[in-house]
């Protein structure tokens, strides 16, 4: 295995027990990144927003969700496509309802439209001051943003705890680095690359 990815696995097992903690001492913070992101105007009126269905201890997003929704916001989930491919992020509505997609995810059946949105909050294991996003080693964000950001203008949030931020996560060409992140303590914009 490559040094960068050898650094990779490492700090994604570090930060998976520290998300633990973490999540465990704070469950309740995603209500908070909600009324965050409101507030400081992250999101306008016709964004397609893409947002996740939380896996055990990930940075609960549905507060987000929820409060999308209750805006008249149209809201995307992604679904997990074959390896090595993009997400595809289809409408979900209370009525939509959830199918168990592949790795433990939750998302959209089938028969949801298929939007392309123009922000996405994203999970994480880790996170630093420059932007740089670990997740969980498939790919399938990296891809799906350098894809959308060829089409256009998309912003990225990471959703997750402060005491996710890392000094430095080891990435490689691949690796898309986040827009900001909103945490239960706040939101950090990052500098453009």
């Amino acid at each position: 295995m490559p040094p960068i990815q050898n650094a990779k696995a490492a700090l994604r097992r570090e930060m998976r027990q520290r998300r633990r903690a973490l999540f465990e001492a704070a469950p309740e913070a995603g209500a908070f990144s909600a009324t965050l992101a409101f507030k400081l105007g992250l999101i306008g009126d016709d964004d397609v927003v893409a947002a996740y269905w939380p896996l055990a201890e990930e940075f609960d997003a549905r507060p987000l969700i929820n409060a999308l929704q209750q805006q008249g916001c149209r809201v995307v989930l992604p679904a997990t496509p074959l390896q090595g491919a993009s997400l595809i992020f289809r409408r979900f509505t209370p009525e939509t309802g959830l199918k168990p997609g592949p790795l433990g995810t939750h998302e959209p059946s089938l028969a949801a439209d298929a939007l392309v949105p123009n922000i996405l909050f994203l999970p994480l294991l880790a996170f630093d001051g420059e932007g740089r996003r670990l997740g969980y080693g498939g790919g399938y964000y990296d891809r799906t943003l350098q894809q959308l950001r060829a089409l256009g203008p998309i912003r990225a949030y990471g959703l997750g705890f402060q005491g996710q931020e890392v000094a430095r996560v080891p990435t490689d060409a691949l690796d898309q680095s986040l827009d900001g992140v909103v945490t239960e303590r706040g939101f950090r914009l990052f500098k453009a690359p």
